[in-house]
């Protein structure tokens, strides 16, 4: 076992790790991957099911439960939407190879895409 910096967050990890424990970036990501963080809602009892489709195909292209970073692996710029299960919203956004995204989630629980620069944090997030 070697200890590797993550190329996400930095920090130091295990070159066994499956994903970062700090920012939770698959530590087998490609530049063309896709990475959509799922963070759970501060008090939140429940890990609910998200999915991510690409709109055109009318396909799922990653899911998992929050808590989670899904990824893709996109060669083009691909119109994609996310849904979490519990939630309301189907936020939209053309995703191009590399790109990194942050699902929120808003009052009343409506989500919402913010795109952002790395993938960071413990997967928990207080609402807006």
């Amino acid at each position: 076992m070697a200890i590797i910096n993550c190329p996400e967050c930095g920090k130091e990890i295990s070159d066994k790790a499956i994903a970062c424990p700090n920012c939770g970036i698959p530590i087998a990501s490609k530049k063309d991957d896709v990475l959509i963080r799922f963070p759970v809602c501060e008090g939140q009892l429940l890990n609910n099911r998200c999915y991510v489709y690409d709109k055109k195909a009318k396909k799922i292209l990653a899911s998992g439960k929050q808590g989670e970073t899904l990824s893709f692996i996109c060669k083009k710029p691909t119109l994609i939407y996310v849904v979490a299960n519990g939630f309301f919203g189907k936020p939209e956004v053309i995703a191009y190879p590399g790109d990194r995204f942050d699902v929120g989630y808003r009052a009343l629980g409506k989500i919402y895409l913010s795109k952002v620069d790395a993938i960071s944090g413990n997967g928990s997030i207080y609402r807006r």
